[in-house]
């Protein structure tokens, strides 16, 4: 029993449960679209460049 001055914290765990499984399948999903992305434009970026032919890497930004 808690002490006069402090309230029962009451904790629904399916209601967690449902909120932690909820958010497992937009974050997987969020990957899966991010993943996705980046194959293509790592493909998009390899048949841009000219086969053959190495290029420098770009210089470093000035940080200011």
């Amino acid at each position: 029993m808690p002490p006069e001055n402090e309230v029962a914290r009451l904790v629904d765990k399916k209601k967690l449960e449902r909120a932690d499984r909820e958010s497992r399948i937009i974050l997987d999903a969020e990957r899966q679209a991010r993943d996705a992305k980046t194959a293509r434009l790592r493909k998009q970026r390899l048949s841009a460049e000219p086969s053959g032919e190495e290029q420098k890497p770009a210089p470093p930004k000035p940080r200011g």
